[in-house]
C-alpha cells in the first residue's frame, strides 16, 4: 500500500504539471506576454533617406501645423536621447520636413514650430514620394518611429495628447530603445 502511494505521488508530481500545462495551452487560456511598448510594424519600411543609417534613430514627420500631439512628439524626441545615458552616441532624433516647409536648413513658417522646439533635433528635408511612403505605414504621419542602424523603420508609437500620456509615451520609447540598444550589436 505504501509503495503504491509513493508511486502515485511521484507520478502526480511529474505528470500532473505536464497535463495542466497542455490543457492550458490547448484551451488557449494562456496569452503570451509582450515586452515591447511600441507597435511593431507588420511591414517595415526601408528608408534610404535617413541621414545616419549606422545609428538608431527616432523619426517624426512634421505636419503642416504643430498641435499638442506634434509638440509632445518633439518633446519626446528631445528628451529620450538625453535620458538614454551611456548609449547616447548610438541614438539620433530626426524630424522630417517636406521640401515646402524648409529653406536654407530652417523651417520657413515660424507658426509651425519655433527654434527652441528644434534644439538638438536633426532636420531632414524629404520629397513628397517619401511622405507618401510614410503615409502607407500603419500609423501614417501620426507616430514616432524607431529606425534601426540598417535603415529599417520598424517600430511605431502612436501620438498621444495630455501631459501625463506624453510623459508615459516618452518612458515607453526610452524603455524599448534601451532594450534594443542593449541587445543590438550594430549601431
Amino acid at each position: 500500500m505504501k509503495k503504491n502511494r509513493m508511486l502515485l505521488l511521484l507520478l502526480g508530481v511529474f505528470v500532473l504539471p505536464f497535463l495542466l500545462a497542455k490543457t492550458v495551452l490547448d484551451l488557449n487560456w494562456y496569452q503570451g506576454g509582450v515586452t515591447n511598448r511600441g507597435q511593431l510594424l507588420a511591414s517595415p519600411l526601408t528608408a534610404e533617406w535617413l541621414s545616419e543609417p549606422e545609428t538608431w534613430q527616432l523619426v517624426y514627420l512634421l505636419p503642416e501645423s504643430c498641435d499638442e500631439k506634434c509638440e509632445g512628439a518633439l518633446f519626446n524626441l528631445r528628451q529620450v536621447p538625453q535620458a538614454i545615458g551611456a548609449y547616447k552616441d548610438r541614438v539620433n532624433s530626426v524630424v522630417l520636413i517636406t521640401d515646402g516647409l524648409q529653406r536654407n536648413g530652417k523651417v520657413v513658417d515660424e507658426k509651425i514650430i519655433n527654434e527652441e522646439q528644434m534644439n538638438g533635433l536633426e532636420l531632414i528635408a524629404i520629397s513628397q514620394q517619401v511622405v507618401s511612403q510614410i503615409k502607407t505605414l500603419e500609423f501614417g504621419m501620426n507616430a514616432i518611429y524607431i529606425a534601426d542602424p540598417l535603415g529599417n523603420v520598424m517600430m511605431a508609437y502612436p501620438l498621444v495628447t495630455g501631459q501625463a500620456e506624453i510623459l508615459a509615451q516618452g518612458k515607453d520609447v526610452l524603455r524599448d530603445l534601451k532594450r534594443l540598444l542593449k541587445l543590438s550589436r550594430i549601431g
